[in-house]
């Protein structure tokens, strides 16, 4: 290392001492060390985790950007209502509605896309995480069509897209009561959740259809059925904001784990492993069993600890 001297001068004397050029520094990780593994899988993981909470940052502003164009579009729905003349509203009704079908579209995308992403398991968000996926396939399909049908000729199709958008409301409610349960972790409520759902998409069309129609034909419950519309949407957009943003937190929390903690405790992890158990491993067991009981259906009693069995669930990759 190189040293200087530094002669020091003053009333008790001079003196002088050897003063190294450079201070040491003290490594990183000293004080944060870094978790060393062999394991390749810990990698993908990281990178897959990183990847993740990028992902749910784009979809939360996502979320906030539709949150602010259905307030944008309940003060629209209501300047326009004070005109009679379609021709004297300020915005158009063909460009309200292009944006408000084309809104939910992209919304069913940015909430499946957040249940695609995120790091929880299916299973701890559902009770039957297959009925799930489907639903929110089919939200995007039947959200795809209005879209397309108002494009193509809007004042033709404009009656029956609302009905198959009300229609929608209930897979959509579905999945934000399946999201807003699992974030304040209430447990045993799948029927009410149907309840909710169910509710919302009735009284929607109920409100659209029950008042009739005016003299020129059009339905007099658009406006306020476009109300309840836009302020169900504010608020769907606010729990899937919620869910994203948690979804990132816990992101976080588990590349923290990788990198500085103990990562064989996460509880993502665990709950991942509990998933594949309760589906796969336990549907192949199922299979062992309806093998062995030579007619299709485990209608026997199996002994899972006998050599024969265990070569089965050895062979169905079991174990």
């Amino acid at each position: 290392m190189s040293t200087c001297k530094v002669i020091r001068e003053g009333p008790e004397g001079g003196g002088d001492e050897e003063t190294p050029l450079f201070k040491p520094v003290i490594p990183p990780a000293a004080v944060a060390p870094l978790n060393q593994s062999n394991n390749v899988l810990l990698v993908f993981r990281l990178h897959e985790m990183r990847q993740c909470e990028n992902v749910n940052i784009a979809l939360a502003f996502l979320c906030l950007a539709y949150c602010g164009t259905n307030v944008a579009l309940i003060i629209t729905n209501y300047v326009d209502s004070q005109y009679d003349d379609p021709e004297d509203k300020p915005v158009p009704e063909k460009w309200f509605h292009l944006v408000e079908f084309w809104g939910t579209f992209a919304f069913a995308i940015v909430e499946c896309l957040s249940l695609i992403f995120t790091p929880k398991s299916m299973i701890n968000l559902y009770d039957n995480p297959l009925l799930l996926r489907l639903i929110l396939f089919f939200n995007i399909v039947v959200a795809t069509i209005p879209a397309l049908l108002i494009s193509f000729n809007y004042e033709y199709f404009e009656v029956i897209s609302h009905q198959i958008e009300y229609l929608n409301e209930l897979t959509m409610s579905f999945v934000d009561c399946v999201l807003l349960v699992s974030l304040s972790q209430l447990e045993g409520t799948s029927g009410q959740l149907v309840c909710v759902a169910l509710g919302i998409a009735v009284i929607q069309l109920l409100v659209y259809n029950a008042m009739g129609r005016d003299e020129n034909g059009d339905m007099i419950g658009e406006v306020p059925a476009h109300y309840l519309e836009f302020a169900f949407e504010v608020i769907s957009s606010i729990i899937v904001f919620w869910f994203c943003v948690d979804n990132k937190f816990l992101c976080g929390k588990e590349i923290g784990d990788i990198l500085y903690g103990t990562h064989k405790d996460c509880r993502i992890c665990r709950a991942s492993f509990t998933e594949y158990t309760e589906t796969y491993r336990i549907a192949k067991s199922n299979e062992v069993a309806a093998a062995l009981s030579g007619n299709g259906t485990a209608s026997k009693t199996i002994d899972y600890g006998s050599a024969e069995v265990r070569g089965r669930m050895k062979d169905c990759g079991v174990m």
